[in-house]
């Protein structure tokens, strides 16, 4: 074997098939719609943004051989393809189809690359062997445990709080992307408060009560109803919490002037609560997933496979985020919301249960905490 052979000489096949993927995927408008292409704009500057910044990033690749990012970069590109709304929504099947087959095409090629990156280290670099769950003594293993417990814990309280308040909003039992949709998007058929009064508030009222409130916003919200019928049902069941009295920041429902504005058209959340939730998550899920990944790391698997877990809830994170307000631009685009909460939930999923898998069963040196403890 000759030892001064360019390490990205062995990855150009990588990078030649992610140009081809790249090209694929510009002239696919016209393989499906040929010289009606340009009709659906949307799709149509999807596949070619896409395809060209594929391109692209190939192309430097070939350039600049010893350049890791690109190998990165062509995987995310690869990974929108598939979560595409587009894809996901399956308006059209030959359009999602395709997105598919590209998707899955360059995800291959991409890990091929980026495992000959990571797995595989130069004969002319050093080799920097990271600690393992097996070096660590028992003190650090009952660190990580605990802490990759309570974090799991965490996450399953965070879904059962995302399923109480968007289940229903709908109107249909269960939580669906239509509820995703309704929650950034809106019901722009009906109002907020009905929205509310079907979802997270729906065991506040009873169902006779509900019917007069939605009769209510159906006829035009008008005040002499609001003060014969509705205020009443207001100071029975919602009073305690919806008023001035109560010394909660919450809208005051007592007044006709205090609750007009959520028996009007329901826009979803406002663009102000939008970034205020943005930094929220994007502060707190972003050191929750370091602690997570900070952890993975000491697991005895393959330098590509920890690569690939850890970048996916980072990606999926912000992902899921800047969908957020494309769901309040289009409601299609809560399918990739969904999709993003998955890649980050399993994510999450492998490096909990496997962490805690080699904290447990993987042998530690022999006499590795004998040395930390004094005779």
């Amino acid at each position: 074997m000759n030892d001064n052979k360019v390490p990205g000489q062995n990855r150009l096949a990588a990078r030649v098939s992610g140009l081809v993927i790249g090209a694929l995927t510009v002239f696919a408008p016209w393989y499906i719609s040929g010289p009606q292409a340009t009709l659906n704009r949307g799709i149509f500057w999807t596949y070619i943004i896409t395809g060209v910044l594929m391109m692209t990033v190939a192309t430097i690749a070939l350039i600049w051989r010893r350049a890791f990012w690109p190998a990165w970069a062509f995987f995310l590109l690869t990974v929108w393809i598939i979560l595409a709304p587009d894809t996901l929504s399956s308006a059209a099947k030959d359009v999602s189809i395709m997105h598919v087959l590209l998707g899955v095409a360059g995800i291959v090629v991409s890990i091929f690359w980026i495992r000959r990156m990571f797995g595989r280290i130069p004969r002319d670099r050093p080799v920097v062997k990271g600690r393992t769950f097996a070096d660590c003594s028992s003190s650090e293993r009952t660190l990580y445990g605990l802490v990759m417990i309570v974090l799991g814990l965490g996450y399953c309280m965070a879904l059962g709080y995302l399923y109480l308040t968007h289940a229903g909003l709908s109107g249909k039992p269960g939580l669906s992307v239509q509820d995703i949709a309704i929650t950034y998007y809106g019901n722009r058929s009906g109002t907020r408060l009905e929205m509310m009064l079907r979802g997270q508030m729906r065991d506040k009222i009873s169902p006779d009560e509900m019917d007069q409130v939605v009769a209510w916003l159906k006829s035009g919200s008008t005040e002499d109803v609001y003060d014969d019928t509705i205020y009443p049902i207001i100071m029975k069941d919602c009073a305690k919490c919806h008023s001035k009295n109560s010394g909660k920041n919450l809208p005051d429902y007592t007044t006709y002037e205090g609750i007009i504005p959520v028996a009007t058209v329901d826009h979803g959340l406002s663009i102000e609560a939008l970034v205020k939730l943005s930094h929220i998550h994007l502060f707190g899920i972003g050191l929750v997933t370091f602690v997570l990944g900070f952890v993975f790391t000491f697991t005895a698997l393959p330098e590509w496979f920890k690569n690939v877990v850890i970048v996916a809830p980072f990606f999926a994170m912000v992902t899921d985020v800047a969908t957020w307000y494309l769901t309040k631009w289009d409601p299609v685009f809560a399918y990739t919301v969904v999709v993003s909460g998955l890649i980050l939930g399993s994510a999450w999923g492998v490096q909990i249960f496997v962490s805690l898998y080699q904290m447990i069963f993987l042998p530690g040196k022999l006499g590795a905490d004998k040395k930390t403890v004094p005779d």
